[in-house]
């Protein structure tokens, strides 16, 4: 019995790693709720979702406040015009599928090329500023050479972001299930999922040569 609860247990960490997600979760959630704070909340997140898979010892939640007071304006920065960007985008889109005649639909495909380029390139400065000190400038650049840099894996952190949106948006079911996951620790796990991957392409990026 004694070899179940000792910290050590394979099942003990991976419960200890499942109650850290749950907690951060629900502090990201929280911190989320006033929309200008969504990147400050992102960085915090992605710092300690990237200490946990480099295995360093940290008090998430703890952390994770002091994180999202330091990095409050670097984040805020970089979150307004992305967010800004995307709903331009986004208007632009309404307005081909429900303002112009059918045949402008052509102009959607550079439109979705946008919307990508600036979902990859958050996906990865939100990582960079949790992980690095760097100016506003240089976290652009790199997140912009990192997202086209492992196109793949940027289409994958895409796929992975909207599908069950797409999904939620199109069944009722799959959006109370997707929903249902979100509240308990979906965003906190699909950071500290992404920061596996994320992790590797640093410790690559960082290798002299």
């Amino acid at each position: 019995m004694k070899k179940y609860f000792n910290p050590d247990n394979p099942i003990q960490r991976a419960l200890g790693r499942l109650l850290d997600l749950i907690c951060l979760n629900a502090v990201f959630l929280l911190t989320c709720l006033p929309i200008i704070t969504i990147g400050a909340a992102l960085t915090a997140l992605y710092s300690q979702t990237l200490k946990m898979v480099r295995k360093e010892d940290t008090y998430p939640v703890r952390s994770y406040f002091r994180e999202f007071k330091e990095d409050f304006s670097r984040s805020t920065l970089l979150w307004l015009p992305g967010l800004g960007l995307l709903l331009f985008l986004s208007a632009d889109l309404y307005l081909i599928y429900r303002v112009l005649d059918p045949s402008w639909r052509i102009l959607q495909y550079p439109i979705w090329l946008m919307i990508f380029a600036v979902t990859a390139i958050l996906l990865y400065a939100f990582p960079l500023t949790a992980r690095y000190r760097e100016s506003y400038g240089q976290t652009i650049r790199n997140a912009l050479r990192l997202a086209f840099g492992n196109l793949f894996l940027s289409i994958f952190f895409v796929i992975v972001l909207f599908l069950p949106l797409d999904l939620a948006f199109h069944n009722g079911v799959a959006a109370v299930f997707f929903f249902s996951l979100l509240l308990f620790c979906g965003a906190a796990a699909i950071a500290y999922f992404f920061s596996i991957f994320l992790n590797q392409v640093f410790e690559k990026a960082s290798r002299p040569g």
